[in-house]
């Protein structure tokens, strides 16, 4: 009989959004049932999309939910635990989470605490709808002591990192864990084999596959990321040997060959990063390490990529989001094009793969700022780059460019992903987009012919270099009717 009930939900996506599926592993969720199995609680992890992901229904006419029917996950749910727990990672699950645990409440009449991300901006909107409890930030510690005050019946309205109905307008607190105290990822609780199975995740890989996140939050200020509001601009590490024992425990019980670092910034203390690397070149893992949500330019420069090569570690992203320097103003992202110019021949020369963020659609983005953007992905090409990620702006709640009078986003938060097709301008934007691809696709014919053989041979042989491949492996997998809504 477990204490706690968590709940990761199904994957909601715009219908023909291929990108909008990618899976990974719930490693949040993970994390916050194995810091309550170290204190001495049971907990039951039901990951809706790893236990079902071919499981496809539509959603709202528009959308798609993959992962298991409603009426299996009530089913799945436990009726004697304490506590019920849903994770909201975005605003693409909002809505869906909120009607789950109505549905929860209605049929099992128990409490209900909603985290993530998403809700450490917008818990209003869970409290006032009559969810229970809120987590802002991490989730360890609040939860803990959210169920240590219901089991004693002791008062939960002054627990750090909780809110509800009762204390909604108090000043909120965060309450974290030193990180290097936290228990690695329950991943005996997620269905591994079945990501695996689908050979896809957020970063290249080419076996068995897990993610880790190595430190918390971000120190800079980007004003189209939320992380700065949640985190409050503090950034805490693991130390190295805290790295190394979780990437032995991977190798040693799960026989993990691909390792992607979910970090929102792995490189803020470039000296760790070093002794990181050190360590695994010493270990001598044989294990392919990636960075696929992008590194700092500020903080790495040549002994860094050589340390990374040297360790093992054979794609990472570079995020210079756009070649106008006034819609990087505005993004508050602030970029040397010469040093970003430099690491991409640097990370070619060390046989690192590399992929570029790109970000289009930036209220007040004019023609000059896309010819601009256009020509930054034409001098990464020439310098070694190996694909690029083109996104559509979409103001995510609690960044800076969030309450924009130029942009309404939906009031439900469904539809608030790369894909915005809410917005009016949208239509505009695809094609734009469109153009932007082709250009990388004709260029890398003429600058790199010889990469296209190899990437059409990693395609067919689901052993991803790139998120390139990857992405082109999923349209192929489309065409061929992989992904088609079916009526349940």
């Amino acid at each position: 009989m477990p204490d706690f009930q968590l709940i990761s939900p199904p994957m909601i996506a715009y219908k023909g959004d291929i990108f909008g599926t990618i899976p990974s592993p719930p490693i949040g969720v993970a994390s916050i049932a194995a810091y309550l199995r170290q204190k001495g609680f049971t907990v039951n992890l039901l990951d809706c999309f790893g236990e079902s992901p071919s499981t496809i229904e539509s959603y709202k006419n528009d959308f798609l939910k993959v992962g298991l029917l409603n009426q299996q996950i009530l089913e799945r749910i436990d009726p004697h635990a304490y506590l019920i727990g849903i994770s909201v990672h975005s605003g693409m699950t909002a809505s869906f989470c909120l009607e789950l645990a109505h549905q929860i409440k209605k049929q099992w009449r128990k409490p209900i605490v909603v985290g993530g991300p998403h809700v450490s901006v917008c818990y209003k909107d869970f409290l006032l709808k009559g969810i229970d409890f809120a987590v802002i930030g991490e989730g360890e510690k609040p939860i803990f002591d959210l169920l240590c005050a219901m089991l004693t019946k002791s008062s939960y309205k002054n627990i750090s990192g909780i809110v509800c109905a009762d204390t909604i307008e108090q000043l909120i607190t965060t309450n974290t864990v030193p990180i290097d105290e936290l228990p690695f990822p329950a991943w005996d609780l997620v269905p591994l084999e079945k990501y695996w199975s689908l050979n896809m995740t957020h970063s290249p890989v080419q076996g068995r596959f897990a993610p880790m996140i190595t430190s918390r939050g971000c120190p800079f200020n980007c004003a189209f990321c939320s992380t700065p509001l949640i985190s409050r601009r503090r950034w805490r590490g693991c130390s190295p040997e805290r790295v190394i024992a979780e990437i032995e425990y991977l190798k040693t019980n799960y026989g993990v060959e691909d390792i992607f670092i979910q970090d929102d910034n792995f490189n803020a203390d470039p000296k760790r990063v070093l002794n990181i690397c050190a360590l695994i070149e010493k270990r001598s893992f044989k294990i392919r390490f990636t960075l696929p949500s992008g590194v700092r330019l500020e903080n790495i420069d040549d002994e860094v990529i050589y340390a990374l090569a040297r360790a093992g570690f054979t794609y990472l992203c570079l995020a210079p989001e756009s070649g106008s320097s006034r819609i990087r103003h505005r993004l508050n992202k602030h970029l040397d094009e010469e040093r970003l110019y430099a690491v991409q021949r640097l990370c070619r020369k060390n046989k690192i793969r590399t992929g570029a963020f790109i970000i289009i659609g930036t209220p007040q983005e004019k023609a000059y700022d896309i010819l601009m953007t256009a020509r930054l992905i034409a001098k990464l090409l020439f310098r070694g780059l190996d694909d690029v990620s083109i996104f559509i702006f979409s103001p995510i709640p609690g960044s800076k460019l969030e309450k924009l009078p130029s942009i309404q986003m939906p009031k439900d938060y469904l539809g608030i992903c790369w894909t915005p097709r809410w917005r009016s301008d949208f239509k505009f934007l695809v094609w734009i987009r469109k153009i932007l691809y082709l250009e990388y696709i004709i260029l890398k014919i003429i600058i790199q012919p010889c990469s296209i053989i190899r990437h059409l041979l990693n395609i067919s042989r689901n052993r991803f270099e790139t998120k390139g491949e990857m992405g082109m492996r999923r349209l192929f997998d489309v065409w061929m009717g992989k992904w088609k809504v079916k009526t349940p």
